[in-house]
């Protein structure tokens, strides 16, 4: 939790779902555990650092008192006194049931304790997946994988945007049984990651997700060639492991990605649309 100070207020609330098929706000956890009522914690490397409870209105109420957490959260760390880096799994404990579901969104809210703008760059991704077997779900594309600090700046001294709303289209599951997991890794000495009011449901009433009539293919010459009836705004190329290979800036609705100069394998492609629309696939280079 390192350094801190005061300033502003912004209200965050959550958007609606028509319908809602999973929620938890980690309201009925005990702060400190390492285990949960309806999800199981991983210490994937086995350095006796798992996801816990996280009592963030006490940590706000002496030191960010508008931090948008209000009560327990799940947390996962990447320093506690000194820098590690995790490979922490929190998996819901039961299969979710998407069937009759249309348009399954994934939403929740990520934050971190930080309140200076630093150390924020803690990775995590979000998977679905029919098994809740940590060795198979690091093969299956996740549904996103970002840093919080992408959508929480966490740079506002009273703590008022150090924490933000993150919805994604994983409409590909519709009609499935899927695990959901949030997966902190490949990240060291940052702080942490901070995840609170998980929601899956279908068709958020206020915004569209997907990117439109997005496609795209990979030529023989390893291009990535895009297109949408959207603007795209960035690119993140993730390896396999999650580390970040490609992070670029794009501003049209029709693009083609150098991805040559990386080495043959498996990589997690996210793309970003000006209108906060995104979609990650996999790519495998020949």
């Amino acid at each position: 939790m390192k350094k801190i100070t005061f300033l502003f207020i912004t209200l965050i609330s959550l958007n609606s779902f028509s319908q809602a098929v999973f929620e938890d706000d980690f309201e009925n956890e005990t702060a400190d555990a390492t285990t949960f009522a309806n999800w199981t914690s991983t210490d994937s490397d086995g350095d006796g650092n798992y996801w816990e409870v996280a009592d963030v209105a006490a940590y706000a109420a002496e030191n960010a008192p508008y931090h948008p957490m209000t009560g327990l959260a799940a947390d996962s760390d990447s320093w506690e006194g000194s820098g590690f880096n995790p490979d922490n799994f929190l998996t819901t404990s039961s299969a979710i049931d998407l069937y009759g579901v249309s348009g399954t969104t994934v939403q929740f809210m990520v934050g971190s304790y930080q309140i200076n703008g630093t150390y924020t760059d803690d990775l995590y991704s979000v998977y679905l997946s029919t098994s809740n077997d940590p060795a198979d779900i690091i093969n299956e594309t996740p549904i996103t994988t970002r840093f919080v600090t992408e959508d929480a700046a966490c740079d506002i001294e009273d703590g008022s945007n150090s924490a933000a709303i993150v919805s994604v289209d994983a409409s590909q599951y519709d009609g499935q049984m899927v695990y959901l997991t949030f997966r902190h890794y490949d990240t060291y000495d940052m702080n942490s990651v901070l995840i609170d009011n998980v929601i899956v449901g279908s068709n958020l009433g206020t915004e569209d997700v997907t990117i439109e009539n997005f496609k795209y293919f990979l030529d023989n010459n390893n291009q990535l060639n895009i297109s949408s009836n959207n603007v795209f705004k960035n690119i993140y190329v993730y390896s396999i492991l999650g580390k970040q290979v490609i992070n670029q800036d794009l501003n049209n609705s029709s693009e083609i990605i150098n991805l040559s100069n990386l080495s043959k394998g498996i990589y997690i492609a996210r793309f970003v649309c000006e209108n906060s629309s995104e979609k990650s696939v996999k790519i495998v280079l020949n």
